[in-house]
């Protein structure tokens, strides 16, 4: 009776293909089948729902004739909850060309990981990626708005598709620019970063006791600060960050990221531990 109870709560594993799409790309009409694993946390009828765990085995895309143009194979754990997982397709629109976004993402895994992204598109009539690699981040992917066809997206401005990276401080907006002449990505390494203010990614400023900053006119240690006074009533804002040397990734000291701020409407430069502190920014890792 207690193996027969234990099999009514641990319904058997269920296989199909689920298929996503078709997405229309210049004129020509693409599906993403994914073959999956469905574990079913009680018994119902039909493919898995939002109480119960899907992991991917593998998936393809074909072309509208069924030939596959790209398939991919994931390993599933001995236990699916160890390591399993998920893949899904959106169809994003730029200026003249349309890309599939796959996104893979790895189950379970720490905040802010696991998850990466292949675009894919057209070149000399044959699907293929613009990133051979899958995109890795540490941070989310970044909103998008509806695009024209149902259930599409709509790329920013120069064909670019944000992504909120996590410094030790807050979230920067680094964006990825879809290349079509050269057919690769490009995501922003080098120069200034928008600081993300949108919830729930925002980290405010806690000033917790009088003190000053010394504000920079610009990211140059050579240029001559100001001395600006900061107290617990202060309206401070963080702009935007410049990293030093090598991409956001790589950075977890003050003293490797400018910082532009407004301090009761004055704005300026940053740089170091103490401004921070004085500023009341705190690690967010």
């Amino acid at each position: 009776m207690a193996q027969k109870d234990e099999d009514s709560r641990s319904p058997a594993t269920m296989h199909y293909v689920r298929s996503l799409g078709p997405f229309p790309i210049n004129g020509r009409n693409f599906t993403v089948k994914l073959n999956v694993n469905c574990y079913k946390e009680s018994s119902h009828i039909g493919m898995c729902n939002g109480d119960d765990q899907e992991a991917v085995k593998s998936m393809k895309i074909e072309d509208e004739a069924g030939k596959t143009r790209f398939n991919q194979s994931f390993a599933v754990g001995f236990m699916h909850q160890l390591e399993r997982h998920v893949v899904d397709a959106t169809l994003l629109e730029g200026e003249g060309h349309q890309a599939l976004e796959i996104v893979y993402t790895k189950l379970p895994s720490h905040a802010n990981s696991g998850v990466t992204i292949q675009l894919f598109g057209l070149r000399n009539g044959t699907l293929q990626p613009l990133n051979e690699d899958p995109l890795e981040f540490y941070g989310r992917l970044g909103e998008l708005p509806p695009g024209e066809s149902r259930n599409s997206k709509k790329l920013l401005a120069d064909d670019t598709l944000p992504v909120y990276v996590l410094t030790n401080y807050f979230y920067i907006v680094s964006r990825v620019r879809v290349n079509w002449k050269d057919f690769r990505l490009e995501q922003q390494e080098s120069g200034e970063f928008d600081v993300l203010h949108q919830p729930p990614y925002e980290r405010k400023p806690d000033v917790l006791a009088d003190g000053f900053v010394h504000l920079y006119p610009s990211p140059d240690t050579s240029a001559t600060p100001a001395g600006v006074d900061v107290t617990p009533q202060s309206h401070v804002q963080v702009l935007k960050a410049k990293f030093r040397k090598g991409p956001p990734e790589d950075h977890d000291s003050p003293n490797e990221m400018w910082l532009e701020v407004s301090v009761d409407g004055k704005t300026g430069w940053i740089l170091g531990l103490d401004d921070y502190t004085a500023l009341g920014l705190s690690s967010a890792q």
